[in-house]
């Protein structure tokens, strides 16, 4: 199966969404963070608490980290939220990132209180009896920061938990969404794709002025190559897509004067980028990544060579044209 998503990043961007995680944090009193399937942070942690700083600073600090994973894990076991008690008491949750199949990460959020109401429904303790309130260290600093802990009810927990689940599944929906614009363009040039520009692509010593319709035999690796731009094209692949050899494909590409495979795929790859570029917020990573390059250095000195302009330029000389328009 040829997964598109594979890195959380392709999800979320950590500057935009860091935004986003403070002001639901001020909002619901949480501490949240985001996590890669490693447990990495991709963003900030939003509103942690004093008393979870001086924990995790402690000799306590490995059982968070234990319960961080277990959490993540256990809720990409399940494919929902999985509310837990950590090893001190206090309420967190997990809000697995899954695409796929694939688990690519977390939102994890918590650090409150079960108010007494409710301390007969409490939710699994993933460690039993390690680092609890009653063994906290003798030092009131660290006792008071526990006693500014929110409290809520187990009702209002479960109602945030299904707040970010549906926050992420949003997240999820739109990179699907993205990702489909790319399909359906690529679809809508394919149709075209014998009058479109990148058909007319030429070695820079060609000086025809004059497009030329490429050899029939050529056209299904043309179509596959502008439908699938975030994949590694072979010179193999392409030559069985057409029935022909790989130095028969090799000789009509030269031919018909559309240079390499190589320089051929990237120029159709750089202009699926140009879109990407204008019609979302990816990061360049992130678009790099989605046109199949292993490198996103690469990536940007291929779109140089190709534009004369790096990706983030490209961007913003757009953006600031757009500006100017709207004025």
């Amino acid at each position: 199966m040829n997964r598109t998503f594979t890195d959380i990043y392709q999800i979320f961007n950590p500057e935009k969404f860091q935004k986003i995680q403070d002001d639901i944090s001020i909002a619901s009193e949480l501490a949240i963070i985001t996590v890669d399937y490693k447990g990495v942070p991709i963003t900030a942690h939003s509103n942690c608490s004093e008393f979870c700083k001086k924990m995790r600073s402690s000799e306590y600090g490995v059982f968070c980290e234990k319960c961080d994973s277990h959490g993540g894990l256990e809720a990409a076991r399940i494919g929902k939220p999985f509310i837990y008690l950590c090893h001190a008491g206090l309420i967190d949750f997990a809000i697995p990132i899954i695409v796929d199949g694939l688990y690519l990460g977390a939102l994890m959020a918590g650090q409150v209180l079960l108010d007494k109401e409710n301390s007969e429904n409490q939710p699994e303790r993933i460690l039993q009896g390690i680092g609890s309130s009653h063994e906290f260290p003798e030092n009131p600093d660290f006792k008071r920061s526990y006693e500014l802990l929110p409290v809520m009810r187990l009702e209002k927990i479960v109602a945030l938990a299904n707040m970010l689940s549906h926050i992420g599944g949003y997240c999820v929906e739109q990179a699907i969404l993205g990702e489909a614009f790319i399909k359906l363009s690529s679809r809508a040039q394919t149709t075209n794709l014998f009058n479109s520009p990148l058909t007319q692509f030429r070695t820079p010593d060609d000086k025809e002025s004059v497009p030329k319709e490429p050899n029939k035999l050529l056209k299904p690796a043309l179509t596959y190559i502008e439908g699938h731009p975030n994949e590694k094209i072979t010179l193999s692949k392409m030559a069985a897509l057409c029935s022909i050899s790989s130095s028969y494909f090799s000789k009509l590409f030269a031919k018909e004067k559309l240079g390499n495979l190589s320089d051929y795929v990237n120029h159709v790859k750089i202009e699926h980028a140009k879109q990407l570029l204008l019609s979302t917020d990816w990061t360049i990573r992130t678009i790099s990544e989605n046109l199949g390059f292993d490198d996103s250095g690469y990536f940007i000195k291929v779109f140089k060579r190709e534009t004369d302009k790096t990706p983030l330029e490209f961007r913003n000389l757009q953006s600031y044209a757009d500006s100017l328009k709207v004025k």
